[in-house]
């Protein structure tokens, strides 16, 4: 896919919306605050083991702009864990399931969750074309902002990375950081994604990779090797997390035994 630089940055088209329309998203707004509040009530239950702090830790000290990359289905717990950071979303346009209006509103609901803790959002329906809203996602990430993206995203199929977040490394200069996790008792919501949620005062992994660096002058065939590469790397993060959350309580540390691991986020200044 061929993105032209634009001289302005594209701007959202703004229409006037119903009254009932503007109600509508006052009513989304406040439910995703209470999910939000929700949420992190369950998640300081968690017994969160983190796996990989050095990495973030070399992306920050590098002082470069970094791009998350996680599964679709495993976001819950990035999300929370790199809010506060300065990321950008871009959301593509919606993909309607069986019950279209639910499905909106589920996305709307989304959105605004993700502006509550904090994340930049890019939603493509503002936008004239979708193309209009990658260009504007990739200018941020030019002018030094961070991102996250979902790898098998928006629509799938699940655990298999799409040529997308290395084509953004390209085109931009940032950096992937490849983010997976594990939930030992979850939630899965009936989509495609199998989405989860963590239940209260379960054990929850975070396993961060070593950061790529995309060349910019790599050709169609050197994207495929390292999407491919890309795959790999998050889908041995996530059987490694994995492994850590169904590992025995009390027990060592299932993937490495002298592996840096912490209950409770920390930041790096």
């Amino acid at each position: 896919m061929a993105v032209a630089k634009a001289e302005k940055l594209p701007r959202p088209d703004i229409h006037p919306a119903p009254l009932i329309d503007r109600f509508t998203d006052a009513a989304i707004w406040v439910f995703a605050l209470l999910a939000v509040a929700l949420f992190r009530i369950i998640d300081s239950t968690l017994d969160l083991r983190i796996f990989g702090h050095e990495h973030v830790a070399a992306v920050l000290h590098s002082k470069r702009p970094f791009l998350v990359v996680v599964w679709h289905g495993r976001g819950l717990l990035p999300i929370f864990f790199f809010q506060g950071y300065p990321l950008v979303v871009y959301s593509s346009q919606s993909r309607t399931g069986q019950v279209p209006a639910l499905s909106r509103y589920v996305r709307k609901l989304t959105l605004a969750s993700l502006r509550h803790l904090g994340y930049q959002v890019l939603d493509a329906s503002t936008f004239h074309s979708e193309s209009r809203g990658v260009i504007r996602f990739l200018q941020f990430l030019e002018r030094g902002s961070g991102g996250l993206i979902a790898a098998d995203g928006p629509a799938g199929p699940i655990f298999r990375a799409k040529p997308g977040a290395v084509y953004v490394g390209k085109k931009t200069g940032v950096d992937l950081l490849p983010v997976a996790a594990a939930i030992r008792d979850a939630i899965a919501i009936d989509s495609w994604d199998r989405f989860e949620i963590p239940r209260p005062f379960t054990k929850a992994v975070l396993a961060i990779g070593e950061r790529l660096d995309i060349p910019e002058d790599i050709d169609e065939d050197g994207l495929a090797r390292v999407s491919e590469q890309l795959e790999t790397i998050l889908n041995n993060l996530t059987a490694r997390a994995e492994v850590e959350a169904f590992s025995a309580p009390g027990s060592r540390s299932a993937v490495d035994p002298t592996a840096p691991q912490s209950r409770r986020r920390r930041r790096h200044q």
